[in-house]
């Protein structure tokens, strides 16, 4: 009896130490999924100091005729409120050129694997989509990885024309992803079904 006793639990603590590995095991697999998830989402410093600079951009183009002594209600209906300095926009982007392809840019891009195509006001909108969409479709297909359309306008109707050719880029490991960026704040808007790591999950609005 002591024996079958003995047996017992000696058979008792092997498995027990299975069940540990298995926990083990079950846990090691959720950490690497955490980490994945952190390294997909995760947004390179150029891509943030990008996003601050429009950010600034925009709230000093939003103040701008406030500052200058002007109604901004009225300013909005009047040209001289509307005066949106690009040229200064773009200057400050200078500095991140060194990681990542500015677009539209009076240099020819370099051909590296991120891309930034700037989307500043409505009637530009769907131009910057499909101008992210050419050049890592055709015009740096070599090397382009990914294309990040930074943006202070979303229209929803626009996007839908072009998912189809977010996705098939998708396929081939190509991502478009897209920013809408305010004074106040920005958030990740998926373009197609696999555009980008947060396509099945909760949009995140960051705060500025």
């Amino acid at each position: 009896m002591n024996f079958e006793r003995s047996g017992q639990r000696e058979k008792e603590k092997i498995d027990d130490r299975k069940d540990d590995r298995k926990n083990l095991h079950s846990q090691e697999i959720t950490v690497t999924e955490l980490l994945s998830a952190i390294s997909e989402t995760e947004y390179p410093s150029y891509i943030m100091d990008a996003i601050v600079k429009i950010q600034t951009w925009l709230f000093d183009t939003v103040n701008a005729p406030s500052d200058n002594g002007m109604d901004p209600v009225t300013a909005m209906f009047e040209s001289e409120g509307n005066n949106m300095d690009l040229e200064r926009l773009f200057a400050d982007l200078e500095s991140i050129e060194e990681y990542v392809d500015v677009i539209p840019n009076t240099k020819r891009p370099q051909g590296r694997a991120d891309a930034i195509v700037v989307s500043i006001d409505p009637p530009d909108y769907e131009s910057g989509v499909r101008t992210a969409i050419d050049y890592v479709a055709l015009f740096n297909r070599a090397n382009g990885k990914r294309v990040w359309v930074l943006s202070d306008t979303f229209a929803f109707w626009d996007t839908v024309h072009y998912a189809a050719h977010v996705n098939a880029l998708a396929e081939q490991g190509v991502s478009v992803r897209y920013i809408l960026i305010t004074p106040w704040g920005w958030v990740e808007i998926p373009l197609g079904d696999s555009s980008s790591p947060l396509s099945n999950r909760s949009l995140l609005w960051n705060q500025a």
